[in-house]
């Protein structure tokens, strides 16, 4: 197996797949996790911006609350306040007390002016009193500055709405308050023009121009919520209790008149009773009046309605003498002492009186809209039976900084913009950023968030994975390498070794049949015979105990017997078996030792230093001896440092520098370089190698040295 190349390709094909597969594992588990942070991110901003508009809104709807909770009157400078009386318990007609309204002393916060406008488009401001009120206000309530500046801005807000609508933010829809127009296919009408008043009232749920003084004003048209269907079933259950009250009211007021007239004709006797017969008498009265006052199919409207009952159910005192009958008081006309049910006319009337009772002073919620660049909060509003439209101007660019500075930690670069006016009867599109008390929207801009790092947990285990799978590919390789490395070796030992025992095997069987037949009569042919033999053998042993020595040290083996010994008695004990080895090929072994050098100790196994000096000069005698300029070998020891050192060295071709990575390698020498030059396995060198480490030194080839090669066996002291 001297080119094992499809065991290669095999390993390369499949590291490659496995490579290939990781690679892709890599790649779509890098898109998920990209696609996870990018989610996590999205959601992230989500959340932000969920919690900057819910900040947001919280600060608008406590703007809105404020500003919805003033009461109709409070758009006036002064207002005359209803059921006042004096000190002497008389009652104070209506316009004889004026009352400031909150709004004239002090203007709230982002505000810039409260007005109110009727269907006349006319436009008054609480801030802004005139005539005979101007003169109370600047003495007692304002200063002439605040005046002056509340007047500026009702004359600005007079104009804004005297323009036209603003292109810049949506128009409501205006098609059902335009007659219908024939359009042809050729010309198409130009758009109506529509005012800033006409926005404004249509927010506020005023048809445009279409409410005026002089119309009846309905209880129904007072509080009309935006939901037709549920305005019809409000209005029925409002008319229902109207009657119910109407006919209820009706018979107390029956009762009461013939309790009175009762008491007129026994009052004789109620005079002469005093103490607990009194309370008996009214308790009684009481009694018979609840009887009268309360049938049975009422007692079953009790049950629906509770407020009702529990007018019906409630007694009326007797009146004490010349006092004014009830029905009086109440302003109904008094009906005879029956317990008939009243007329249905009757029942009408009173339900009209007490629904314009009730509408005579009433609000919707404030709805936000848009006039140009100018944000206003209006609604409808009936204030003694007159329809207004009630408004407040916001200062935006002030307002818009105050809410911006709520959100600068979470959307640093955030904008608030206008959104689209809400049309009547049509809900807002839905917009995930809108408010969802004004018409404004935020945009969040660009969020700066830190990037992610590039070595990720994800990453992190990737990098392990694929560190793990290239060390199992390179220990695989190194394994694989071992195994053809070593099966090489094995053919390469088995190679060489069968070419050096072929020789040495040929040369005993000729030799040992010529002498064993008598062939070889001559004493002195005889010698030479027996000296080859002799030679052969020592040859074979040499290449045995290099094979069994380097098999001992393979397996770890091999048992070290370490001693004192010098170097002089060391290179004494070796030189003869040098010198026979260096007269096989007519070379000489010269020793060069200084006295200190001989004298100097050492711990080491003395065996295997005198194996490792015999393979220097048993190479030497094969590789060097055929090119020798000198054919000498020299061995020398220096002491002088920190290492004991012999060298060998020899005068021939050297070694070549290819060559020199490779000469202590195991059985390097292959079977056609042992077929080629001189005999051996190629163990010499790399045995050498192992006895020095085994020693504690080591040994290494002198590149410097330029004539032949030299060899350096480096022993500690």
């Amino acid at each position: 197996m001297r080119k094992p190349l499809h065991i290669w390709i095999t390993f390369l094909a499949c590291l490659g797949l496995l490579l290939a597969a990781m690679a892709w594992v890599s790649w779509h588990t890098l898109a998920l996790e990209r696609t996870r942070e990018e989610a996590a991110r999205d959601a992230d901003q989500q959340e932000r911006v969920r919690l900057a508009l819910w900040r947001l809104d919280f600060q608008a709807s406590a703007l809105m609350i404020r500003e919805n909770a003033r009461p109709p009157h409070d758009f006036r400078p002064f207002h005359s306040p209803e059921g006042l009386v004096n000190k002497t318990y008389g009652n104070v007609a209506k316009g004889e007390v004026l009352v400031p309204s909150p709004l004239l002393a002090e203007l709230p916060e982002h505000v810039l002016l409260h007005f109110q406008m009727d269907s006349r488009g006319q436009v008054i401001s609480p801030q802004v009193p005139q005539n005979g009120e101007r003169a109370l206000a600047l003495a007692q309530f304002i200063n002439a500055d605040d005046l002056t500046r509340s007047e500026q801005r009702l004359s600005g807000l007079r104009e804004l709405l005297a323009q036209p609508s603003s292109p810049i933010m949506p128009e409501p829809k205006v098609s059902s308050y335009l007659p219908s127009m024939r359009r042809s296919k050729e010309t198409k009408p130009a758009p109506p023009v529509v005012f800033n008043s006409q926005i404004l009232a249509e927010q506020a749920s005023v048809a445009r121009l279409a409410f005026s003084d002089e119309k009846p004003l309905e209880a129904s048209d007072a509080n009309l919520p935006r939901n037709g269907a549920w305005a019809v079933q409000q209005d029925q259950v409002v008319t229902q209790q109207l009657q119910l009250n109407s006919n209820e009211n009706a018979l107390r007021n029956r009762a009461v008149n013939a309790q009175n007239v009762e008491a007129t004709k026994q009052q004789p006797m109620i005079k002469m009773k005093t103490g607990a017969g009194t309370l008996e008498l009214a308790k009684t009265a009481d009694k018979e009046m609840k009887a009268m006052l309360v049938p049975q199919p009422m007692k079953k409207a009790e049950e629906r309605q509770a407020g009702a009952s529990a007018l019906a159910a409630a007694p009326a005192p007797a009146p004490a003498p010349g006092a004014q009958p009830a029905a009086a008081l109440t302003k109904t006309p008094a009906a005879p002492s029956t317990l008939a049910p009243a007329a249905p006319a009757d029942a009408a009337k009173d339900a009209v009186t007490v629904k314009s009772n009730m509408a005579a002073t009433s609000s919707r919620p404030l709805q936000g809209v848009w006039l140009g660049h100018h944000l206003v909060m209006t609604r409808e509003a009936v204030v003694d039976g007159v329809r207004m439209v009630q408004g407040v101007w916001l200062d935006w660019p002030a307002l818009r900084e105050a809410w911006l500075r709520e959100i600068t930690d979470l959307f640093p670069d955030a904008r608030l913009e206008p959104a689209a006016n809400a049309s009547v009867g049509v809900r807002p599109m839905d917009d995930p950023q809108r408010f969802a008390a004004l018409p404004v929207r935020l945009i969040a801009g660009v969020i700066k968030l830190p990037p992610l790092p590039f070595w990720t947990p994800l990453r992190k285990s990737l990098a392990i994975a694929l560190a793990c799978v290239l060390l199992a590919a390179a220990a695989v390789g190194m394994v694989l390498h071992g195994t053809v490395a070593l099966s090489e070796r094995r053919a390469d030992f088995v190679s060489a070794v069968t070419h050096e025992l072929r020789t040495p095997l040929t040369t005993f069987r000729l030799y040992s049949e010529m002498l064993a037949d008598g062939m070889v009569t001559d004493e002195t042919q005889r010698k030479t015979y027996l000296d080859t033999l002799t030679g052969e053998a020592g040859r074979l042993s040499h290449l045995v105990e290099n094979v069994l020595a380097y098999a001992r040290l393979e397996r770890g083996s091999a048992k070290a017997r370490a001693e004192n010994v010098m170097i002089g008695e060391l290179l004494d004990r070796v030189l003869p078996r040098l010198k026979q080895r260096a007269d096989d090929c007519s070379m000489e072994v010269r020793v060069h030792a200084t006295e200190a050098d001989r004298k100097t100790q050492l711990h080491i196994d003395a065996a295997a230093v005198e194996q490792i000096l015999f393979n220097l000069v048993d190479n030497a005698c094969k590789y060097a001896a055929p090119r020798a300029a000198e054919p000498v070998i020299h061995v020398e020891a220096d002491t002088s440092g920190k290492f004991a050192m012999l060298r060998v060295r020899d005068h021939g071709g050297g070694i070549s520098r290819s060559e020199r990575r490779r000469i202590f390698h195991p059985f390097h020498k292959s079977a056609d370089q042992a077929a080629h030059s001189a005999p051996g396995v190629g163990l010499g060198l790399a045995l050498c190698r192992r006895l020095a480490t085994a020693l504690g030194g080591a040994i290494t080839l002198d590149a410097s040295n330029k004539d032949g090669a030299c060899f350096v066996l480096r022993l500690p002291k």
